[in-house]
Formats: C-alpha cells, sequence, structure tokens
C-alpha cells in the first residue's frame, strides 16, 4: 500500500506541476482599440529641428510694406444659384496602401511649410531642402504660403500685428508688398501666369467664406467673384493650369469640391462631401488631391479634373492632410499624425503632433520623411479665434530645385 500511495502522491503533483507551468505561460489579454480617438487640447512639445540640419542663412523680416487695396464694403444678401449639379462621383476603393518595400526614389526640390510654434503663439513658415534634409526659417509669423515660379514671387497670410493680410515678396527675399488689407483674408494661390491670385475671405458681417481674385489693377486690385449678381460662398480655391479655379463649396444643397470659370460661370462638381477641401491641382492638371472628412478621419483622396476615378489614398485612424504634388507629379507629400511604425502599431495622437509624409500618386509606398514632429494646429496670439480656421486651411509647396527663397 506504501507504494501505491507514494505512487499516486507522485502523479498529483506531477500534475499540479504541469497546470502552474501552464497558467504562468498564458499572456495577457490584449484591449482592442476603438475607432474614435478623441484629441485633446493638452499642451504640445515645442517644436525642435534637432533631427536635421542647421540653415546657414536666416532672412531678416523685412519693414517696408506698400499699401494696396481698399476697404470693404457692403455686399448685397447672398442667394445660392439654382443650377443643377451633375450626378456626384462615387468613391473607387483603392488597393491597401503599402510600406515602402525597396530604395525609395530620391527626392529633391524645396518644401515649404508652416508650423505652429507654442512658445512664440504664432505660426512661422519654414523650408525643407529635401536633398540634403537642411531646414530653414523662410517667412517670421506666416503661414499659408503660395510660390509663383512665374513671377518670382512669394505670398502668404501674415500673423503680424502691424502688417495683417496677404503679404508677397520676390522669392529672392527684397521688399514685401501688402497685397490684401484683410485681416481675414486666407488661402491665396497664384495663377499660372502669375499675374492674378485666388483667395477666400470671411471679412462681410456674416461671416460667410467668399472667394476673390486679385488682379493687381490699381483702380480695383481684388474683385468678388460672383455668379449671377451673387457673391460665391466657398474657402480653399487653387488655380487650374488652364486658369479655372477648383474650389471646396456648395450650388443648393450639393456639397464637395468644384471647378469653375475664373469669373464663376460653369460650375462643375468633382467630388461630393461637404467636408472635401484643400484642392491640389497636379501639375498637369489632370487629378486633384485633396482631403476629406468622409470616413470620420481627415485622410487623403485624389479624383480626375472631370470628376471621375474617386480614390481614397490613405485609410487609417490618423489625420492626413494638406496633400501638394511634386514638380513632375510622380509623388505627393503630405502631413500625418500617425507614427512611424505605423500600420504595426496603433497609437492615438493626443497631442495633435503632424510629420511630414510622402507617397506615390498612386497612394504606394507611404513612408515618412521627416524625423521631427511639429504642431500645425494653433491660435496665434491676440487673433480672434473667428479669423482662424485651424489646419485645414494650411498649405504646403513643393519647388523644383534651383528656386531660392531667401
Amino acid at each position: 500500500m506504501t507504494k501505491r500511495r507514494q505512487a499516486r502522491y507522485s502523479l498529483i503533483l506531477l500534475a499540479l506541476s504541469l497546470l502552474l507551468a501552464t497558467c504562468g505561460s498564458e499572456p495577457a489579454p490584449t484591449s482592442a482599440p476603438t475607432s474614435t480617438p478623441a484629441p485633446t487640447g493638452t499642451a504640445r512639445p515645442t517644436f525642435t529641428a534637432t533631427a536635421v540640419a542647421q540653415a546657414t542663412q536666416e532672412p531678416a523680416p523685412a519693414t517696408e510694406v506698400a499699401q494696396a487695396g481698399s476697404t470693404a464694403t457692403a455686399r448685397p444678401a447672398v442667394t445660392r444659384t439654382t443650377r443643377p449639379s451633375p450626378t456626384p462621383p462615387e468613391m473607387t476603393p483603392t488597393p491597401a496602401a503599402t510600406r515602402a518595400s525597396g530604395p525609395a526614389p530620391r527626392l529633391n526640390g524645396l518644401l515649404i511649410f508652416p508650423v505652429f510654434e507654442p512658445d512664440d503663439q504664432t505660426y512661422h513658415t519654414l523650408g525643407l531642402d529635401l536633398a540634403s534634409g537642411q531646414l530653414s526659417r523662410v517667412i517670421d509669423e506666416a503661414s499659408q504660403p503660395t510660390v509663383s515660379v512665374a513671377a518670382g514671387r512669394i505670398a502668404w497670410r501674415s500673423w503680424k500685428h502691424d502688417q495683417r493680410g496677404l503679404l508677397s515678396r520676390p522669392i529672392d527675399g527684397a521688399d514685401v508688398w501688402q497685397m490684401i488689407p484683410f485681416n481675414e483674408a486666407a488661402r491665396p494661390e497664384w495663377a499660372s501666369d502669375g499675374e492674378r491670385f485666388v483667395f477666400h475671405s470671411r471679412q462681410e458681417p456674416d461671416r460667410e467664406s467668399r472667394l476673390y481674385l486679385f488682379t493687381g489693377v490699381s483702380e480695383e486690385p481684388f474683385v468678388e467673384i460672383r455668379r449671377h449678381g451673387s457673391p460665391i460662398i466657398g474657402r480653399t480655391p487653387a488655380f487650374m493650369p488652364d486658369g479655372r479655379i477648383v474650389y471646396q463649396g456648395c450650388v443648393e444643397n450639393n456639397c464637395g469640391l468644384y471647378i469653375m470659370d475664373a469669373d464663376g460661370a460653369n460650375p462643375q462638381q468633382i467630388s461630393n462631401h461637404k467636408d472635401d477641401t484643400t484642392p491640389a491641382v497636379s501639375p498637369d492638371g489632370n487629378k486633384i488631391a485633396y482631403m476629406s472628412l468622409q470616413s470620420g478621419y481627415w485622410q487623403v483622396n485624389v479624383v480626375n479634373a472631370d470628376g471621375t476615378d474617386q480614390r481614397r489614398l490613405t485609410d487609417d485612424w490618423y489625420w492626413n492632410g494638406l496633400p501638394v504634388w511634386s514638380p513632375d507629379g510622380q509623388q505627393i507629400i503630405f502631413v500625418s499624425t500617425r507614427d512611424e511604425n505605423w500600420p504595426d502599431t496603433f497609437q492615438l495622437t493626443e497631442n495633435r503632433l503632424f510629420r511630414l509624409w510622402v507617397m506615390d500618386a498612386d497612394g504606394q509606398n507611404q513612408r515618412p520623411l521627416s524625423q521631427f514632429s511639429f504642431q500645425l494646429d494653433g491660435v496665434p496670439a491676440r487673433i480672434p479665434d473667428s479669423e482662424v480656421a485651424g489646419w485645414i486651411e494650411e498649405r504646403l509647396i513643393w519647388l523644383p530645385p534651383q528656386i531660392p527663397t531667401n
């Protein structure tokens, strides 16, 4: 009996040992991420450029301003046009974006982009040399840049308290001109000939965003774009190479992106969501990249200029936007709150810090362009909230090589 009991005890001890070993090696359950990240308004870290080489020259701020333009006058009441809208385009599924699978194409040229500096409580416009990685300050207290290579000029929205409105100077850094005196004027975009630019402004009492065209004519340097005698309510306009204008707006109750003649006639709808915005036209004028909130998160989409083949290029739980085409039309740089390990990890970006990313024009080979993060959403000090729309009205500019900016 003693031997039988000993054998039974040995079997019991062996079973307990196996059970304890199994329990100890079981991994703890992980919680699945939710699909509704909510960025918070916590303090953001200060932008620093330690990850790239410092620029060798910083332009001194200009002090001379030539006044142009006139004060706002009362406008007729806004009415919506009754032009029938074409059938809204359907979104075409796009194959899932891939990580870079081989040597990345060599990038060159100069990327001009804004950052919000929390310590200064204002925007600054920076330049990133894509070949060398050198970072420089292009314009102080400025954002929403636009460059005309034909005219050799750069224009921007100024946040300086004594120089508000839209300013411009030659890209080699000479005297600054005040082109538009309205504090609310925003998002200038040059025409390809460099003689005109389009912008939107909310300076009227109703605070509706209207479209304007700067012509430089001394008697009336800028005009309100109208259709059937009424102002066109719209945002983030951009010129097509053929002189037409693409913008975010509505015709009756049909909202999205529209392309129209420069005088406001012949609007053609090319996208069908009210939050489609910041259109960027490809160099050949055949495609429009833009950002959309249709999925619940800001994503980069692309559509043909005739409204066909609408595709989503980014599709994740982060904010992606402000696309800009490379000079050859083969690549797109954009900003994103995703981190470098995307899509291997899920991480909510509470501080809403952005990084520069780049992808092929079809959305493939998405990869981080820079190793630094920066803030893009903020309200400059002593500026009313009503005059600031945040990061969704900012812009990136991709210039070809050999274009000086200071």
